[in-house]
């Protein structure tokens, strides 16, 4: 099973996630927008959520991803206000996608809210749902 994943971040919050996930999993975690090649089983993408919507290079990337070779997504994210599963899922949709009911979400720090977020927990919180996600795939 091959198993891939990507993602934004501009404060590198979701950065921290996507490397907790990546470790998990025996895999590398790479920010966009390294592309995707070949056929991939899983593709693990996340980004936060921004002015409640995903970031526009999130949805160019997203427009590169190939359908034929991406057997699902599982979306993960990190915010304050919300998760970008939602603006995610539309995204990934348009492009023929097939997206994971199963997502990932922890709360990110923004000036004074949730401070220090996501933190250790959050990250193995994320590792423990990837594994979990690759569990009920055979991987």
């Amino acid at each position: 099973m091959r198993i891939e994943v990507r993602y934004f971040t501009k404060t590198g919050h979701t950065k921290k996630l996507a490397e907790g996930i990546a470790k998990e999993l025996g895999v590398v975690a790479k920010s966009i927008p390294e592309p995707v090649d070949g056929n991939v089983d899983v593709l693990f993408l996340g980004e936060g959520l921004y002015s409640f919507d995903i970031d526009p290079e999130m949805k160019a990337f997203i427009k590169t991803l190939n359908s034929s070779t991406i057997k699902e997504v599982v979306v993960f994210s990190s915010g304050s206000f919300g998760n970008a599963y939602a603006p995610m899922k539309r995204e990934l949709s348009a492009q023929g996608l097939k997206v994971s009911s199963q997502e990932f979400h922890c709360k990110g720090t923004l000036g004074f809210m949730h401070k220090n977020r996501p933190n250790d927990k959050d990250v193995n919180n994320a590792a423990v749902f990837a594994k979990t996600i690759a569990g009920k795939l055979g991987a």
